[in-house]
């Protein structure tokens, strides 16, 4: 057996230099070198990035901004008192026990059915309504004069509730007949809802101090789906009461969508206000069905012009805004939301910055305006500053600025056109007083004061007036300045398409009736 190799003299030299206990305390040196740098950087960019965040934040105190949440959340209030605890709305946040610390995927149907009757013995769910499939084509809304299609939804109740083909339903009122005799079963409900409506707070009870759990996001999301389902229902109850000649039942439906209304009016979340946004469009259509055909008394319509006047979805999205900045956004980072600390409060500052810069600008709340150039050189700042590399965003610490920002693009549009269309709905409630007590409408806006409106909103659109005028046919048209800021006429722009909509970045907003047969 031959012996093994020798190593070269060389190479053991090497080897032992190398691996010397005097080569090994240089490299650890170096490791403990480069370590404590590291750390010292950490520490330098923590104490720069803290000292930067507090100094923003004294200097935005000063000039009378505020960042703690609690301002923002809207007072708890006695159940007994509240709409929204009402056993039928209760349900949406009442988590059963231990039930938030299971992981979503066990939670996330937890509330998707707090709505049906198994949850609550009563039914306002009937199959007819559930089936999208199945429902009538979407209506417009009465910026076109069009009123919602009660003979589709008649036809689609008895082709649901019969296998045989049948006859044409043409008559308004006997389609009411049909939808009013198949939600019967929903009346214990409706009862409770409206007995309830005389309460005298309404506040969903969102468990805003677990926010940052991912299931109470879920859950949140729940309640506005079905929240936005409830006005649907409630709207096409409503239109068929009205049909039927019960006005006072309608009006009994509207003052539970107001009630729901005020339960989302103070809640500091985009989202929410956005939902609601949504419903109120869908509670003014029976408001201008009544108003087109004349059905609403003068002690109505006073009733409809007090409560939509006090409508203020401006105050209401600011709040909001801030709500996304403080509640969503600086909650997350106050917990360490990105390491190390230092970079965290970078982050934070700077999207704060940019938020009160980009977004806060949006809603003149002072003067009750909105001004697309203004929305649309915000929407250019964001483009040109926070819409770069990764890289960049990443150097220069405005990672959640360049995801967060694009998001509130939109904002101040749907605000404007929302509020457009409630004080438009008040002052056509006005008009329609002075309908009823004169004969006719008036020459002019300014007739309605001081007998029938103790003042007249402006245009949302920099603040112009609402545009009137009466047409041939004895009906007006009532607008106000689109998002063109241009007076088209009156003139409404739709998309195109098979089902046209509204094409709100043109054109002007309108309030109008249909053309009489």
């Amino acid at each position: 057996m031959e012996p093994p190799p020798l190593t070269p003299p060389a190479r053991q030299g090497l080897f032992r230099r190398l691996f010397s206990w005097r080569a090994v305390r240089k490299v650890l040196f170096v490791i403990a070198a480069l370590l404590t740098l590291a750390a010292l950087l950490v520490a330098e960019e923590n104490w720069r990035g803290s000292r930067a965040w507090a100094n923003y934040k004294r200097e935005m105190e000063a000039k009378g901004d505020h960042f703690d949440v609690a301002r923002l959340i809207p007072p708890k209030v006695p159940d007994d008192q509240n709409f929204a605890m009402t056993p039928f709305l209760a349900a949406a946040f009442a988590l059963p026990a231990g039930d938030a610390s299971l992981p979503l995927k066990n939670v996330t149907n937890r509330n998707g059915d707090y709505y049906a009757a198994a949850n609550r013995g009563t039914n306002i769910s009937p199959p007819w309504f559930d089936r999208p499939v199945n429902r009538p084509p979407h209506p417009l809304g009465w910026n076109y004069g069009m009123a919602g299609d009660l003979n589709g939804w008649a036809a689609t109740i008895r082709g649901t509730n019969s296998a045989r083909p049948a006859a044409e339903i043409t008559d308004p009122v006997q389609a009411a007949t049909i939808v009013l005799d198949n939600l019967k079963d929903c009346e214990p409900t409706l009862a409770e809802l409206q007995s309830a409506a005389a309460r005298r707070f309404s506040r969903f009870n969102i468990p805003y101090e677990e926010w940052d759990k991912p299931e109470v996001g879920e859950m949140v999301m729940q309640h506005f789906v079905q929240l936005k389902w409830l006005f649907s229902f409630l709207t096409l109850h409503a239109q068929a009461e009205m049909v039927s000649g019960q006005t006072n039942l309608a009006l009994k439906d509207l003052n539970v969508m107001f009630r729901l209304d005020d339960g989302l009016k103070d809640e500091p979340l985009l989202i929410s206000q956005l939902v609601r946004m949504a419903c109120t469009a869908l509670m003014l259509q029976p408001v201008g069905e009544g108003l087109a055909e004349h059905r609403w008394s003068d002690e109505q319509l006073q009733v409809l012009q007090e409560r939509l006047q006090k409508t203020d979805l401006l105050a209401s999205t600011v709040l909001a805004l801030y709500g996304e900045r403080d509640i969503c956004v600086n909650l997350k980072f106050d917990q360490g939301y990105m390491m190390p600390r230092g970079w965290n409060r970078l982050e934070q500052l700077n999207l704060n910055r940019a938020f009160n810069q980009t977004v806060l600008p949006r809603i003149d709340l002072a003067a009750r305006e909105i001004n697309p150039s203004v929305n649309h050189s915000m929407d250019l700042a964001v483009q040109t500053s926070y819409q770069g590399t990764w890289f960049s965003a990443f150097l220069h610490h405005h990672i959640m600025a360049d995801m967060m920002l694009p998001v509130f693009g939109h904002v101040g549009q749907k605000a404007a056109l929302a509020q457009s269309q409630v004080d438009m709905a008040m002052v056509a409630c006005a008009l329609e007083r002075c309908r009823l007590a004169q004969g006719q409408y008036p020459e002019d806006l300014n007739a309605l004061l001081p007998r029938f409106a103790a003042a007249l909103p402006h245009g949302i659109i920099n603040g112009q007036p609402l545009k009137y005028r009466r047409s041939e046919n004895g009906r007006f048209i009532l607008y106000s300045v689109g998002w063109n800021e241009k007076d088209d006429g009156g003139v409404v722009a739709a998309t195109k398409g098979t089902t046209p909509r509204q094409d709100i970045l043109q054109g002007d907003w309108v309030w109008e009736y249909p053309e009489k047969p």
